[in-house]
């Protein structure tokens, strides 16, 4: 092969990985309850939807994606991987929202689809501002089903942390989540947050999220449709605010 051909090969091929990485090929909801800070205080609920980028990241978006659905494994040990009913367990003001030990729930656990852990796809896409979604490790090739969203830009984490997903909606939800008190020693928030639901939008077909996109501080919305199962009442797509209880007289 001549230096040319192999120059033209290699141009080509970065072409495509970078053609491809704002591609969104599913988009998946988390359902979020806050709870009350003082008796007679109703919680907050909320939702975020997230992005896929399935072009640049197709290994790590099917692994956040299953588990989202919920996945049964089927080899030993049996145990069904979902994020519905895990937690926020870490919240770093300014940084990033951590959640999704589904095996133990306080950070120190969690197994993704392929096997406990799974090697780092690549290093693509950036954490180059708020409500950008990446998988969380303890080190190199230690990826599995924890992850975390960007509350500002955090491009020393670039190389390090593998970058997968946007967030399309909720992004004022996020902030709320972001601005709950945490513990200064390990980031434990001081208030119980909840993954209530999860599961996949229905998309019709991939589309490409717009330059102008990237760094949006609001809404870029989501194009997916949230399927409601017969005798399911439909969630809300956006954050509710929070209403006092009232008291009667």
């Amino acid at each position: 092969m001549t230096p040319l051909v192999l120059l033209t090969c290699l141009l080509t091929l970065v072409g495509t990985a970078y053609c491809g990485n704002y591609t969104v090929g599913k988009e998946v909801y988390l359902d979020f309850l806050v709870a009350s800070r003082e008796p007679g205080e109703e919680p907050q609920r909320g939702r975020i939807v997230i992005g896929l980028l399935t072009e640049a990241v197709p290994f790590s978006t099917f692994n956040f994606a299953a588990i989202a659905k919920g996945f049964s494994r089927a080899r030993p040990p049996h145990q069904m991987l979902h994020y519905k009913n895990s937690y926020v367990h870490r919240i770093v003001p300014d940084l990033l929202v951590q959640m999704g030990d589904t095996t133990v729930g306080d950070g120190s656990g969690g197994r993704s689809v392929y096997g406990w852990v799974y090697d780092d796809e690549n290093f693509f896409l950036s954490h180059r501002s708020a409500g950008w979604v990446s998988s969380a490790n303890h080190g190199k090739d230690t990826n599995q089903s924890q992850f975390f969203i960007t509350l500002g830009s955090s491009r020393w984490l670039d190389g390090k942390n593998v970058v997968f997903g946007r967030v399309l909606e909720g992004m004022d939800f996020l902030r709320l989540l972001g601005n709950i008190p945490a513990d200064p020693i390990n980031a434990v928030p001081l208030r119980l947050v909840k993954v209530t639901g999860s599961g996949l939008y229905l998309l019709e077909e991939p589309y490409n999220l717009k330059e102008s996109d990237l760094d949006r501080e609001d809404d870029i919305g989501s194009r997916g449709k949230h399927l409601t199962l017969p005798g399911q009442k439909e969630a809300p797509k956006k954050a509710q605010p929070t209403k006092k209880a009232s008291k009667s007289k």
